[in-house]
């Protein structure tokens, strides 16, 4: 609520000041500072400005000044806001921010090893001495400037959502870099805390740091952390509540004061003194001559020109066969369960239509996407891993002169892989690239990376349709999916025109992830996949069953269907769908899988329930499709799967990105046609080869 609210006769409590510079330190001056309680007076006749009461004097304020104060009823502000304190994280990319904000706020954001993952501001908050902390987990950052997305983000953030004190993240194994962006925070009058992470990398490497003489010298506490064990945290967050009741509230600048000035000059100028401080307080151990790090040999190989290629393509077909190997065996546990689960509430209930939509509709529905959940799992464990070693990174570094050849920038790679995973972060990710023309071509290609939603639909059909080549099948249908990505990347870099931007990101050293954060990362993944099967495919699969119950014809379940209102939508698509050799149930799957691609499953795991028999190595569901589906038709639907239609929150995912409606059209119309070309020539060429 804002004190410009409050009505005349009113009382409330302030909560926070806004605005910046010498007006806002003006109101605290005046005693506009969060605790004091105010009263509104009255109202000048023409509603401005209006009369205030605060420590027993009058003040007017104009109505668009009162709305920068933030208040609330004092019981509230005596519940929930006493000792409330709001901390901003700031840092660069890989320096431990997010570690620090999952080990502090309890969150559990995911944190990967290379640029650009956090590209929303995350809040998290905690109980710690009596005191409520509040942590905004900000974009990794080098500097406030107007280079990137993320850098305008963090800076205006800062300015118009003013925090009680800002941890400064910095990375201590690559401080003088890190550093930049503590003089600019700094430079904003703010209160800051350093927080001195990765500090046991310092030591290990024999370096040797003056952490007190280097916070005086920077004119903020420095505190030595190590998010990956917890060390040194307790001690930071002593460190922010002291800051935080020490003096009165921050007063910061604009940050256009002080990047507008960051010419080449400027810049030196900050380098010199960052070298100024640290030739007083660290010393550097001197490493023997030709004697490399570990990250250093094992770039030697898997960035090397000969064997990086080869090295990627491994690890992905490893992957791969570990989600089908691996998951085979829960993956036929969960189905016999839900076989068995079927069975017995189809024999303790009566025979009705609540009978009917719990055993056809939810449990059949629901319980075919739960069987993949192992695969899931799996997959997001391995993604896991290649983005907290560091790998990713590589992966973009090798990939940057194919990218460049393309009309791309070295970092769309790095969201094309994340779209393995989910494309709508991954339209998300696109903020960290800094070429307009990279960003709008890496959302439009985005799509075409088979995201998870899709790996139950590939796991189901190879391996019915290709139980001896699983995992070759699904690598064939995950680089299929890239390869249309680069064409179609080649070919709207011929109608969007910009300025390359020089190649430019960092490489971090490698490092062992914690076996907590990859589980983390991993369960993360499995409650949204768990979570989803509880709301959308759970409605969905009901949906379904209607359309398929209603209306009553008396007769057999398979002439039920095909007369029912989803057989009529069934039929009414067909024609457009016949070419490709996809029946009308197929036809249904996919129009389900708009809202979202698991749905696929679920559909077809309602309209072909009474089809399921079991068999040997195989789903209900799978041993249904095997007897009903040829393998052209398996073949066409696949690729139609892979590049059709995004689901509905990947479409509102790149309009939000995009800023226009028209692109997010543009881009669902482009991906059905060449769904529909693909499906339509794999299908045939299938036919011709068996």
């Amino acid at each position: 609520m804002k004190l410009s609210d409050l009505n005349t006769g009113g009382s409330a409590v302030i909560v926070k000041v806004g605005g910046q510079g010498n007006f806002r330190k003006r109101l605290i001056e005046m005693g506009f500072i969060p605790g004091k309680k105010v009263n509104a007076i009255l109202n000048a006749p023409l509603k401005d400005p209006i009369e205030y009461e605060i420590m027993g004097y009058k003040v007017s304020l104009r109505r668009d000044e009162a709305s920068l104060i933030e208040i609330c009823s004092e019981e509230d502000y005596n519940s929930e806001n006493s000792g409330t304190i709001r901390v901003a994280l700031v840092g660069n990319p890989n320096c431990g921010k997010t570690s620090l904000f999952n080990l502090a706020s309890g969150s559990h954001e995911h944190v990967g090893n290379y640029s650009g993952v956090t590209v929303d501001a995350k809040e998290g908050h905690f109980n710690y001495k009596g005191r409520k902390l509040i942590f905004v987990d900000l974009p990794g950052t080098y500097s406030l400037s107007a280079f990137s997305p993320e850098e305008k983000y963090v800076r205006e953030n800062l300015v118009e959502h003013v925090p009680d004190v800002v941890i400064n993240v910095v990375d201590a194994s690559n401080i003088e870099r890190n550093l930049y962006l503590t003089t600019q925070v700094k430079d904003m009058n703010l209160k800051v805390v350093m927080a001195l992470n990765m500090y046991d990398e310092l030591k290990k490497r024999g370096d040797r740091l003056d952490t007190k003489l280097l916070g005086r010298l920077l004119g903020m506490p420095v505190c030595p952390t190590v998010c990956r064990t917890g060390e040194g945290i307790l001690q930071l967050l002593d460190t922010v509540i002291e800051i935080a009741d020490n003096d009165g509230p921050a007063d910061p600048v604009s940050a256009d004061k002080i990047t507008a000035g960051d010419d080449s000059e400027e810049i030196e100028k900050r380098y010199q003194f960052i070298h100024d401080v640290l030739s007083r307080t660290y010393v550097r151990h001197i490493e023997p001559v030709g004697e490399k790090s570990w990250t250093e040999k094992i770039d030697s190989v898997v960035t090397n020109k000969w064997a990086a290629f080869p090295i990627f393509l491994v690890i992905l077909y490893l992957i791969f066969q570990a989600t089908f190997s691996l998951g085979n065996y829960p993956m036929n546990w969960i189905d016999w369960l839900v076989g068995e689960f079927g069975e017995f509430v189809a024999t303790f209930m009566k025979d009705g239509w609540l009978k009917d939509v719990l055993v056809d509709g939810v449990i059949a529905g629901v319980g075919s996407v739960l069987v993949f959940l192992p695969n899931i799992l799996i997959l997001y464990f391995f993604l896991s891993i290649m983005e907290d070693t560091g790998y990713m990174a590589r992966a973009a570094f090798i990939m940057d002169k194919l990218m460049h050849r393309i009309g791309l920038h070295g970092k769309s790679f790095i969201p094309m892989v994340m779209g393995f995973g989910c494309n709508v972060p991954a339209i998300m990710a696109t903020r960290a690239i800094e070429s307009r023309k990279s960003r709008l071509i890496t959302i439009a290609i985005i799509p075409f990376m088979s995201c998870a939603g899709r790996l139950p639909i590939f796991v189901l059909l190879a391996g019915a349709f290709f139980p001896h080549h699983s995992a070759l099948a699904l690598l064939g249908i995950y680089f299929l999916g890239v390869l249309l990505a680069i064409l179609s990347a080649m070919v709207l870099s011929k109608f969007i025109k910009e300025d390359d931007l020089p190649f430019v990101m960092e490489l971090p050293p490698y490092r062992v992830p914690t076996g907590k954060a990859i589980w983390r990362h991993t369960w993360e993944k499995g409650k949204q996949y768990l979570e989803k099967m509880a709301t959308t495919i759970l409605i969905g699969s009901v949906v379904i069953w209607s359309l398929g119950y209603f209306p009553r014809s008396g007769r057999d379940a398979e002439y039920q269907q095909e007369h029912s209102y989803i057989g009529q939508i069934g039929k009414a698509v067909a024609p457009a769908l016949d070419p490709l050799g996809f029946n009308w149930k197929m036809d249904i799957s996919l129009l389900s899988g708009v809202v979202a691609k698991e749905l696929v499953v679920s559909t077809l795991g309602v309209m072909y329930a009474s089809d399921s028999t079991v068999e040997e190595d195989n789903t209900q569901l799978q041993a249904a499709l095997s007897s009903s589906v040829t393998l052209p038709t398996a073949v066409a639907f696949m690729l139609f799967i892979l590049l059709y239609f995004p689901c509905i929150a990947t479409f509102v995912a790149i309009k939000n990105e995009t800023g226009r409606w028209k692109w997010a059209i543009a881009v669902c119309a482009y991906t059905m046609a060449v769904a529909w070309v693909c499906a339509f020539i794999g299908f045939h060429l299938t036919a011709l080869m068996i």
